[in-house]
């Protein structure tokens, strides 16, 4: 009997699930051991942003980030109606219901009965002798019982659990791009309205240079090759700012598609056109400098990550599906009214050990077949990996790159603002004519658009790196 229960400890390992650690799959994955574009690593430890991440929502992050209330507004709409959002939603319900099949399958089926049966006196009779009618009814229990002695209907279990694991990251992770692109949409609506209002400006100064040409030209004050080109502006001018709205209109357009509902409703909620020219401050905030911690903290790659761990769990329960299969059935019935006979009792038990012999073809390519899956899932983790690193790198640069340009912008345009003063000074004191003064004021112009265009792109770099890092970043306590 010895031998006999080290072969069943033998099978009941092999049959086992063994998931990769932490470190193996860093190592697999060749993640590094730090970002080449992260300048300012964090000095928070591991175990506080563990804390701060468990503590904190992704969507209580970002509004950390950015205190704007009428963004905040179109993100909650956004969370509420988004249909991918509800589409992963709906997927995290089917994949939590599957693994309540999955783990009732693992207990005794019992099945109720109840019949009757009756028979009149003609169909009783027999060579001319009349016999009464008979009338029953009865009732039985059935159970069946697959014991999972090698881990098939458990392995099944787990990888269901799995399943619904990577569910929930998918979901997260839904949330997480979702509020990116409304945040993204947000910011850019709100760039295209300010450089709409500046350009109308701009567009107005031309009018009045062109008019003032218009005059000098009929008085032969400029030639015509000088007006040409004060008439060119003009109508480029005027070509930029339909460009400007109809940029504007595709953005509106695209947002009213993440949140799901009407323009009236996104017109009560926020007018882009009439927003404050300030923007939110972005709150200071710490960047984790730990790679794997923060791509294997990231929604997408904890779903592939799960999605893995899943699919060696269907290994196991394709290899232990090879292995017989032991069952135990069992019914008892009574009898509960019979006009011709006494009630009675009948019960049955029987167990059986049943694996196919000769044609095991399908169980043996079915096995091969997971174990590929397998391989296919792995180079997915890795591949979102790869990409998640990528994404990381180009948004820790992207940031640092804004935060220069906006730097340089401001000066440029607080050379401009005194430019521009002098020039008004002049202006009124008739040292510059009209025409020129109007040049330089579009000029003034321009170089505002470009400083609040320079602004909104680091807002969009910060959203990027909130995405890139899955919603790991942290704001300090300075804040």
């Amino acid at each position: 009997m010895r031998w006999l229960a080290t072969l069943a400890v033998i099978v009941f390992c092999a049959c086992s699930t063994k998931l990769p650690t932490t470190e193996e799959l860093q190592s697999k994955t060749h993640i590094p051991q730090s970002f080449s574009n992260l300048k300012n690593p964090t000095t928070n430890t591991s175990d506080t942003l563990a804390q701060y991440l468990q503590e904190h929502t992704p969507i209580e992050r970002f509004y950390a980030l950015f205190d704007d209330t009428q963004l905040h507004a179109l993100l909650d709409i956004a969370l509420e109606r988004n249909t991918n959002v509800l589409i992963m939603a709906s997927r995290l319900n089917q994949a939590k219901s599957q693994v309540k099949i999955n783990t009732a399958s693992m207990f005794p089926t019992i099945n109720g009965n109840i019949g009757t049966n009756y028979t009149d006196r003609r169909t009783q009779a027999q060579n001319l002798t009349v016999r009464p009618g008979t009338n029953s009814t009865s009732a039985n229990l059935s159970l069946s019982w697959e014991i999972d002695l090698f881990g098939k209907l458990n392995a099944l279990r787990q990888s269901s659990k799995k399943d619904e694991e990577s569910a929930q990251a998918n979901l997260q992770n839904a949330q997480i791009s979702l509020v990116a692109e409304v945040s993204n949409l947000y910011f850019t609506l709100r760039d295209n309205a300010y450089s709409i209002a500046l350009n109308a400006q701009i567009l107005e100064n031309l009018h009045e240079i062109e008019s003032i040409s218009a005059q000098q030209y009929h008085k032969g004050l400029i030639d015509l090759n000088e007006y040409k080109s004060i008439k060119a502006n003009l109508l480029t001018q005027q070509n930029t700012l339909e460009s400007l709205r109809y940029t504007y209109e595709q953005n509106k357009n695209a947002l009213l598609v993440l949140l799901d509902i009407t323009m009236e409703e996104l017109q009560s909620s926020v007018q882009f056109l009439d927003s404050p020219k300030d923007l939110p401050t972005i709150a200071r905030f710490d960047v984790h400098s730990i790679p794997s911690e923060v791509l294997l903290e990231r929604p997408d790659v904890r779903a592939s990550m799960f999605a893995f761990h899943s699919q060696l769990y269907k290994v196991t329960n394709a290899k232990a599906a090879r292995l017989p299969t032991i069952s135990l059935n069992g019914s008892i019935g009574q009898i509960l009214y019979s006009n011709i006979a006494a009630n009675s009792l009948v019960f049955q038990i029987a167990n059986s050990l049943a694996t196919p012999l000769l044609n095991r073809v399908s169980l043996r390519e079915n096995y091969k077949i997971q174990q590929e899956l397998s391989k296919e899932a792995f180079y997915t983790l890795q591949n979102t990996i790869n990409t998640a690193l990528s994404e990381i790198e180009n948004a820790l640069f992207d940031r640092d790159s804004k935060q220069r340009q906006v730097r340089n912008n401001k000066a440029v345009l607080e050379i401009s603002e005194q430019a521009y003063q002098t020039d008004v000074a002049q202006w009124q004191h008739g040292v510059i004519d009209s025409s020129v003064f109007l040049t330089n004021k579009n000029a003034h112009l321009t170089t505002q658009t470009q400083y609040f265009s320079s602004q909104v792109s680091e807002i969009l770099a910060v959203i990027t790196l909130f995405k890139a890092f899955g919603g790991a970043l942290q704001p300090t306590a300075d804040n």
